[in-house]
């Protein structure tokens, strides 16, 4: 967790710059990687997706050879 208001009062104003501009990476990095995330789930799911006909016919042929 980072510096407080009251904490950052304290820093200079170099390492102030500093922080600001390592939130700011760190932000931007974990904001891209979520993103991408989430596209790679949306893509899976809808390049996996199948119909429900195919899906209860999937499902009524395994109850068939299963008898």
């Amino acid at each position: 967790m980072g510096p407080s208001q009251s904490q950052l009062r304290f820093l200079s104003p170099e390492d102030r710059i500093i922080y600001k501009k390592w939130l700011r990476r760190s932000l931007m990095f974990y904001s891209t990687a979520l993103a991408l995330l989430v596209l790679a789930v949306a893509v899976n799911h809808l390049s996996t997706s199948t119909s429900p006909d195919l899906a209860s016919d999937m499902h009524t042929a395994a109850i068939a050879a299963r008898k």
